[in-house]
């Protein structure tokens, strides 16, 4: 399994460069979200109860809408991971591929989530302070109202770990229904939750140092955790680990670019030459066949036993006489050989001219 430092690694690499559209489809779904608030308050303004239910009622349905919006923006962000085309018009995905599956899986989220926020609903709208309530109780009002706020937070992020992986799951296989999907999603993260809650809460410290950005760092840390999301699904349907290996074979071409093809073309030859493939093949059927005709072959080495004795003899006896003939001809062939360079010599040597010219003291001998 991949850690969180490399998942986030991978994360960022997947983003660099493509910031804008990342933040801009972040803008988008929220910015949808703040809309349907604005005018479910806007049709809903009063404090009765029949306004509240009325209002929960078409904020409710108006978030199922928009989950459709926020499924295809986990597709865009598969197909930046994966190297793909991508654009904003991925957003609306879901709604040209069977938006039904988004809204029934969308639709068991948001009821999860309903049922943990109830308490600080219920609490927030029946211990409204009044106009003349002190400072205190408007206090009290507040922080009780935050706390049970941040519990109903927590535990549904816990309740929906299992089925984090629906919208990825339909975004791949757009044959399943949403029952399907988060049954797929159980199963994958079984045995994985409490490594995507520990990824979950590595974020929290980036979100508290947004508060020194006035919140606009948000901007950045929100698509940054749901890029690292989707680098967590892929790392469990195996894509990551296909992915590093890929790499790492790039890397070892750029270091050594004739590795991989020497390694490529040396094993066929291995397999056709080298000794011990061929003892492997031939080894088995040697040892058959020995297996086989034991028998014949002892008794066949019985039975020429005393010929192969007498032929011995017959034969030592032969190969002294032929090496005492081969001694005799090679010093046969010495002398030859001896003879011949002498004479050569001597045919070579330069003869000796006679001096019949006439001497100075010829004339004097001559004269007496």
């Amino acid at each position: 399994m991949t850690s969180r430092r490399e998942l986030k690694n991978y994360a960022k690499q997947a983003m660099s460069g493509k910031y804008g559209i990342l933040i801009l489809a972040f803008v988008a779904v929220q910015a949808l979200a703040l809309i349907s608030s604005m005018i479910s308050s806007a049709l809903f303004p009063g404090e009765e109860t029949i306004d509240i239910v009325l209002s929960y009622a078409f904020t409710f349905i108006l978030t199922l809408l928009i989950n459709v919006v926020a499924a295809g923006m986990n597709y865009m962000y598969l197909n930046i991971a994966r190297g793909k085309v991508y654009s904003l018009n991925d957003l609306f995905y879901f709604y040209r591929h069977h938006p039904d599956r988004v809204i029934v899986a969308g639709f068991f989220m948001a009821v999860l989530n309903l049922l943990t926020m109830l308490p600080y609903t219920i609490y927030s709208n029946a211990n409204l302070p009044g106009e003349d309530a002190s400072v205190e109780v408007l206090i009290t009002w507040l922080y009780t109202g935050v706390v049970l706020m941040i519990v109903g937070m927590i535990v549904y992020q816990i309740l929906v770990i299992p089925l984090e992986m629906t919208y990825y799951i339909l975004a791949d296989k757009p044959e399943l229904k949403s029952t399907e999907a988060m049954k797929e999603s159980l199963e994958m993260m079984h045995g994985n939750f409490g490594r995507y809650l520990m990824l979950k809460i590595s974020f929290i410290p980036l979100m508290f140092l947004s508060v020194f950005t006035f919140y606009i760092a948000l901007l950045w840390i929100f698509p940054y955790m749901a890029m690292t999301e989707v680098m967590f699904y892929r790392d469990l349907t195996g894509e990551l680990k296909v992915q590093k290996e890929e790499e790492e074979r790039m890397a070892r071409d750029y270091v050594n670019p004739m590795f991989d093809s020497y390694s490529r073309n040396e094993q066929p030859q291995e397999d056709q030459t080298h000794p011990q493939h061929f003892g492997n093949v031939t080894g088995e059927s040697s040892t058959v066949y020995y297996e086989n005709n034991k028998d014949n072959v002892s008794s066949g080495n019985k039975e020429t036993g005393d010929i192969e004795h007498n032929s011995w003899e017959n034969t030592e006896m032969q190969d002294d006489l032929r090496s005492q003939t081969n001694a005799e001809e090679k010093h046969d062939q010495y002398n030859t050989e001896k003879n011949d360079m002498q004479s050569t010599q001597t045919q070579t040597a330069p003869k000796e001219e006679e001096d019949n010219e006439p001497k100075p003291w010829d004339e004097y001998f001559n004269s007496l």
